[in-house]
């Protein structure tokens, strides 16, 4: 163990309060940064922070996108990198990746399988494929566990409570919650739906259609009987709400994590999400949640993610029918759960104790404390080797 603190920066917003140590020994300062994509749409994948006030850091912990500067860094990501979008076999593709291969860089961070192997597909015929290889190691997102009984309380009486969590109403599974609300009337199933969202739908969010009127009835659904709709709630309040419901829902086309399905699960409230990203891989169907089914390729993202023309009726109907196919899949497990509070419950416990094993945030606390110090004392990647790679 290192004989002082290091000082490490690191980011500020929501994916790296789960993607690095809640407490750390070392002095982390979470500062703003600048995408800077925000500044020229071409120029993804790295960011600069802000320097003020001016501070020598030992160590940079970055997240998603590189970061500019001197200081040796980790970096930490979700699915694709570099993160640059159509600009793979491009040149400024090729010197992200040697950034990565540089002896600046001390670790690149998976946050599930799903990343990791997306991360390999991208690099396997790269002639810097060995070096970024010895980099790539996975790690979880974490969190704080409540203090609350390990064991959850016996499964409340009806209402069948379904929380929805998500702004981007429709590419979360916004539409699957309301429709699904609609099927419960149908048959009188006591289901009550809750939805948080701030109703972000249409050309803005990659996945939806470009016609926004095409979700005017999901939203105009929001106003039924069996529905609670709330534009924003605190983040405690969102815990409070996944600790009184039965089930939460993710039914998502595109996400690499789900770092709302963790915050259920610690509650002891399992999820029902999609086949797709690093959700199966927590999620076991009928153990400790449920899962949908939806059409994805061999990395594990929806197949219709790069649709040519979002803008066409046929993608419409195309999203339309995953909507309806996964909704009535939804509703016909929890129909089957209603009938069976004992599975529920047992379903429940596992959730939670699923949650304690996999992301509990003290284990995780010595892991990125060990890490950052190996980092600084294990050496660099030779600038040599990496020139030979290069020959």
């Amino acid at each position: 163990m290192l004989q002082r603190p290091l000082r490490i920066l690191a980011p500020t917003r929501y994916p790296w309060r789960f993607n690095g140590p809640r407490q750390s020994r070392h002095r982390i300062e979470n500062r703003n940064f600048l995408p800077l994509n925000w500044v020229h749409q071409g120029i993804e994948g790295v960011t600069a922070f802000n320097p003020w006030p001016l501070r020598r850091f030992d160590l940079v912990h970055a997240f998603n996108r590189i970061p500019l500067g001197n200081a040796p860094f980790l970096i930490g990501f979700e699915s694709h990198m570099p993160r640059g979008f159509g600009v793979e076999t491009s040149r400024y593709y090729s010197l992200l990746s040697r950034m990565l291969a540089s002896s600046r860089c001390r670790g690149i961070i998976a946050i599930s399988e799903y990343a990791r192997e997306i991360f390999k597909e991208t690099h396997k015929n790269s002639p810097l494929r060995d070096i970024l290889y010895e980099k790539l190691s996975v790690r979880y997102p974490n969190i704080e566990l409540p203090a609350e009984s390990a064991q959850p309380d016996p499964v409340r009486p009806a209402p069948f409570v379904v929380s929805f969590v998500g702004n981007h109403f429709a590419r979360k599974g916004g539409c699957v919650a309301v429709r699904l609300a609609e099927l419960a009337l149908q048959k009188k199933l006591p289901v009550q739906v809750e939805i948080v969202s701030s109703l972000q739908v249409g050309r803005g969010v990659w996945t939806d259609s470009l016609n926004d009127h095409f979700y005017d009835r999901y939203l105009a659904a929001l106003k039924l009987p069996n529905v609670r709709w709330h534009a924003t709630l605190s983040n405690s309040e969102v815990h409070d709400l996944f600790r009184r419901s039965h089930v939460s829902l993710l039914a998502t086309f595109c996400d690499t994590f789900g770092y709302s399905a963790i915050e259920s699960m610690i509650h002891g409230t399992p999820v029902v999400g999609t086949r797709q990203g690093a959700l199966p891989e927590f999620i076991a169907h009928r153990q400790n949640g449920l899962l949908l089914d939806l059409d994805t390729m061999p990395n594990g993202e929806w197949a219709h993610i790069a649709h040519p023309d979002r803008g066409s009726r046929a993608y419409e109907g195309l999203v339309e029918g995953e909507i309806e196919r996964m909704a009535m899949a939804a509703i016909s497990e929890i129909e089957r759960l209603i009938e069976r509070p004992d599975e529920l419950y047992d379903m429940r416990r596992r959730a939670r104790s699923d949650a304690e094993r996999l992301f509990g945030a003290q284990e995780a606390n010595q892991y990125w404390d060990n890490f950052y110090e190996r980092a600084l004392t294990a050496g660099e990647v030779g600038e040599e080797r990496l020139r030979l790679e290069l020959r």
